[in-house]
């Protein structure tokens, strides 16, 4: 990750093959929402608009709320899809 954010500074196009290259090895890891906001960040700066919208779809709604989903929800607009309903308990319930 260290790498991916020092080249991500400076190379775009560096940063969005190591941000992939991290995310179909560790899809799920502990660093994979802040490796797919770089991502997303470095395909819009690549004026790959189209791609970095999919990726925030994808990434606010696979990965649980974070600041990293927060911040891609702000710079793209894309929101979670959630259904909701309330639970036994009172509270809202998301499904």
């Amino acid at each position: 990750m260290m790498r991916l954010r020092e080249v991500a500074r400076t190379d775009v196009a560096q940063a969005v093959e190591l941000a992939e290259e991290g995310n179909r090895r560790y899809p799920d890891s502990a660093g994979a929402p802040e490796r797919t906001a770089i991502l997303i960040h470095a395909l819009a700066a690549e004026g790959r608009s189209s791609e970095a919208r999919g990726q925030a779809e994808y990434m606010v709604n696979h990965f649980e709320d974070s600041q990293w989903v927060r911040e891609i929800e702000a710079f793209t607009g894309a929101h979670r899809h959630r259904n909701a309903h309330l639970g036994p308990s009172g509270r809202i319930e998301y499904y």
